[in-house]
């Protein structure tokens, strides 16, 4: 038998064209009274989960979006801490990208940049194409490729499910 693979961003487009959504246009009910998927933890209204799936930052927020969620976003020290529990010492994918301008870090969900925990000496955008966020040790952010091996990299990502809240509008360069 021979199996074709696609990526996981194909897949989680088709399912979202066969449930009669679209990537930009993707609405999902939310009630905080259920979980959204089996591994969810709930915090302040929100509801979390890690994925151990070794994805590039674009499939990561895809993943999340299929599922009817975003990539994690933190806007508060109470939130930092309850995501680096969360994490528990993993490296994740969080929402925010200064992939459109350099030094501009923007949460996926428009929410403001507010709030900050980055490790010493990051953002360093190291070899000039780090745009994307991550927890490093101790749940301290730095940003890291889109996808990579290295030990630097992340090896999951941290999906959210917030009431009124999705990633669909940001727009990626690599969308446009």
């Amino acid at each position: 038998m021979s199996c074709r693979h696609y990526p996981l961003t194909a897949i989680a487009m088709l399912l979202l064209s066969a449930c009669g959504g679209s990537r930009d246009a993707a609405t999902v009910s939310f009630d905080p009274a259920t979980p959204p998927h089996p591994d969810a933890v709930f915090f302040n209204g929100h509801w979390y989960a890690a994925f151990d799936i070794h994805l590039s930052w674009h499939e990561a927020k895809a993943h999340c979006e299929a599922l009817g969620g975003h990539l994690a976003t933190i806007t508060s020290q109470a939130e930092q801490d309850f995501i680096t529990e969360l994490a528990d010492g993993r490296y994740l994918y969080l929402g925010a990208s200064d992939e459109i301008e350099e030094d501009v870090w923007v949460w996926i969900t428009g929410e403001p940049w507010d709030f900050t925990y980055w490790m010493e000496g990051q953002p360093n955008n190291y070899g000039g194409a780090e745009d994307y966020l991550a927890t490093y040790d101790g749940g301290e952010w730095v940003d890291v490729d889109d996808f990579g091996d290295s030990f630097w990299m992340p090896t999951g990502f941290l999906c959210e499910w917030s009431p009124g809240l999705s990633s669909t509008g940001y727009q990626s360069p690599q969308d446009r």
